[in-house]
């Protein structure tokens, strides 16, 4: 079964929602965040993935494989995506509830690739480093269980 067959026939999509995704080069052992600016009420200042609110009826891969193009400039395919975990979020930009789809796919594709659209900064960011970094409560969380699987 494939990565996408698998997120579509395990995955019961909860409305509203949103979803974020990350970058990871195996072979560097290093992971693309998105540096949050400070005109941002979720998490401002702080390290995060790339991500934003469903739009229509599109899945939560679907969005994620949307946000990372339009906040990267970038393509990835939504067959590529891992679906990592997903939770309850309490507050969001317009200070509401909505369910929250965290995914990464793997990628060496330089930095100098890619543009930032939004926010302050993105880097390549090493997992011995990532716990370092000033990262939201959630994306830490997220970075705990991805590091965790990864290492089975």
């Amino acid at each position: 079964m494939s990565i996408r067959s698998t997120i579509k026939s395990t995955m019961e999509i909860k409305r509203p929602f949103a979803a974020n995704g990350f970058l990871y080069n195996p072979k560097k052992q290093e992971v693309l965040l998105h540096l949050r600016d400070g005109n941002t009420r979720s998490n401002p200042n702080k390290w995060s993935f790339f991500g934003g609110r469903g739009e229509g009826e599109e899945t939560p891969a679907q969005c994620c494989v949307r946000e990372i193009a339009e906040e990267l400039t970038i393509s990835i395919k939504e067959e590529d995506l891992v679906h990592l975990r997903d939770y309850f979020s309490e507050h969001d930009e317009k200070d509401q509830s909505h369910h929250q789809y965290s995914f990464y796919t793997e990628s060496d594709l330089p930095k100098s690739k890619m543009k930032l659209t939004e926010g302050a900064d993105f880097d390549w960011v090493s997992l011995s480093k990532v716990f370092e970094y000033d990262l939201g409560d959630e994306v830490r969380k997220s970075l705990k269980v991805f590091v965790e699987n990864i290492n089975k």
